[in-house]
C-alpha cells in the first residue's frame, strides 16, 4: 500500500469516528414521528390543512433560522478579515457571537429537516408513485 493509500485511509476513518451518531439517530427518529404524524392526520383530517400546516410550520421555522444566524453575514469570516477599525475585543466579540449563535440555531434544523423530508416523501408518493400506479 502507497503511503498515501494509508494516510487517505486513516482520514476516512477519523471521520467515521469524528460523525455524531448520536445527532443522526435523533434525526432519523424525527424524521419518521414527522412522517408518521403526517401520513396520521392526512387519514384522519382534511388533507388540505395538514400540507398547509406543514408548508407553514417550514416556512416559518426557516424564516427564524435565518433571523437568528443573520442570514450568515458572519459565516466564514475569520480575524483577518474583520475591518481594522475595529478593536481586539470587538472582534473577539463578533467572532464569538457568529459562534454562539450558530450554535443556538442548530436545533432548528433538528426540526426544519423532517418537516421538509416529510414534504418531500408526500411529492414523490404523489407525483411518481401514485402516477406510475395510475391512481
Amino acid at each position: 500500500m502507497k503511503k498515501g493509500q494509508n494516510s487517505q485511509h486513516q482520514s476516512v476513518s477519523e471521520a467515521v469516528n469524528a460523525f455524531n451518531w448520536k445527532r443522526m439517530l435523533l434525526l432519523v427518529l424525527f424524521c419518521a414521528i414527522s412522517l408518521g404524524l403526517y401520513f396520521y392526520l392526512i387519514n384522519f383530517t382534511f388533507w388540505k390543512v395538514v400540507v398547509i400546516g406543514y408548508v407553514a410550520i417550514a416556512s416559518v421555522l426557516i424564516i427564524a433560522y435565518f433571523i437568528i444566524n443573520r442570514a450568515f453575514t458572519g459565516s466564514g469570516v475569520t480575524y483577518e478579515m474583520l475591518p481594522d477599525t475595529m478593536t481586539h475585543d470587538e472582534k473577539e466579540e463578533y467572532l464569538a457571537d457568529v459562534a454562539d449563535r450558530e450554535r443556538r440555531s442548530r436545533p432548528l434544523l433538528m426540526i426544519i429537516f423532517p418537516v421538509i423530508v416529510t414534504l418531500l416523501v408526500d411529492l414523490f408518493r404523489l407525483f411518481v408513485i401514485d402516477g406510475f400506479l395510475g391512481k
